[in-house]
């Protein structure tokens, strides 16, 4: 399985345009989830990278210029969930969708407790946004307390 470190990778990499679909994972799924990260990678230029390491601002710059060149037709955001540093990747493919019009080429993946779960980015969005996650969750708390 072949998965580049994205901050190490020149953005005019050759093997970038081998596939118009990007994969970009949190580096902890090289150990911890080898196997889930293998059905995802097969026809993607896989990209890894550790915002436990990496200030998100590096890492948007990084991938909004490899979008701007190689107009991937598919960002495909695989991490664990409940990861604070993780989910900056959603972010960042979110962030990219606006400032690239990719209105269908954006995906989210999360693994929690080895199952895959597909997220919109609207639920990404609305994360951002504490205020609007405890509106959402307000109902939940008061029928529980009741």
């Amino acid at each position: 399985m072949q998965c580049s470190m994205l901050l190490s990778t020149n953005v005019g990499a050759r093997y970038l345009r081998q596939s118009n679909q990007f994969l970009i994972v949190g580096s902890c799924l090289l150990q911890e989830h080898p196997k889930i990260l293998e059905e995802f990678v097969k026809d993607r230029v896989c990209l890894h990278v550790c915002l436990e390491t990496y200030h998100m601002n590096m890492v948007e710059t990084k991938l909004a210029c490899m979008v701007k060149i190689h107009q991937p037709t598919e960002l495909l955001v695989l991490t664990v969930d409940g990861s604070p540093h993780c989910f900056q990747l959603h972010v960042i493919a979110e962030d990219l969708r606006r400032y690239f019009d990719l209105d269908t080429g954006v995906k989210h993946l999360v693994i929690e407790r080895g199952k895959v779960y597909s997220i919109d980015g609207v639920t990404v969005k609305t994360a951002r946004h504490l205020h609007k996650v405890q509106r959402l969750l307000e109902p939940q708390r008061s029928t529980t307390t009741s």
